[in-house]
C-alpha cells in the first residue's frame, strides 16, 4: 500500500479504509484538512469509504476551522460511512468520547485504543452499509 505524505502526517488506503496518521507538532489547520481531502479523492474518487484517524500523538490539536471542516463538510459526510478515532489510552479515550458526544453525535463514529479492532469494526460497518443499501433497493424494485 502506498503511503501519501502531507503537511501534517501521512494518509494511506487500506482496503476500504482511509488511514490518517498525524505527526505535525503544531495545530492541524484547515489547509491540512483540505490536503487530506485531495488525497482521499485521489485514492477513493467519489466512492464510499471508512476512516481510521490515529490520534495517539500526545498533543494533537485541530484549529476550530479544521474541526468544523472535518465534522461538517457535506461531501465528507456523504461519502464517509463510519470513522474510528484511535487513541493510545483510557484517559485520552474519555476526552475524545466527550468531544464525539457533544459535536459529532450524529456521525457513525467510535473511539478505540486498538488498531486491529478498529479496522475490523470499520470493515463490518462498510459491509453493513452496502447490505442495507441492497435491502432498500430490493424493497423498491
Amino acid at each position: 500500500m502506498q503511503i501519501h505524505t502531507f503537511s501534517a502526517g501521512t494518509v494511506e488506503r487500506k482496503g476500504n479504509i482511509l488511514k490518517i496518521v498525524y505527526s505535525k507538532e503544531e495545530s492541524i489547520t484547515l489547509q491540512d484538512m483540505q490536503e487530506i481531502t485531495a488525497i482521499r479523492k485521489e485514492l477513493f474518487g467519489e466512492n464510499k469509504y471508512c476512516s481510521l484517524i490515529d490520534l495517539t500523538k500526545d498533543l494533537l490539536v485541530l484549529t476550530p476551522e479544521a474541526k468544523k471542516f472535518a465534522s461538517t463538510n457535506p461531501n465528507i459526510k456523504q461519502l464517509r460511512i463510519a470513522e474510528v478515532l484511535l487513541v493510545k489510552n483510557f484517559a485520552q479515550k474519555l476526552g475524545v468520547q466527550t468531544y464525539v458526544k457533544l459535536f459529532r453525535s450524529k456521525d457513525r463514529i467510535k473511539v478505540m485504543t486498538e488498531e486491529e479492532h478498529a479496522a475490523n469494526w470499520l470493515e463490518k460497518e462498510y459491509k453493513r452499509y452496502f447490505e442495507l443499501q441492497l435491502k432498500k433497493s430490493g424493497k423498491h424494485a
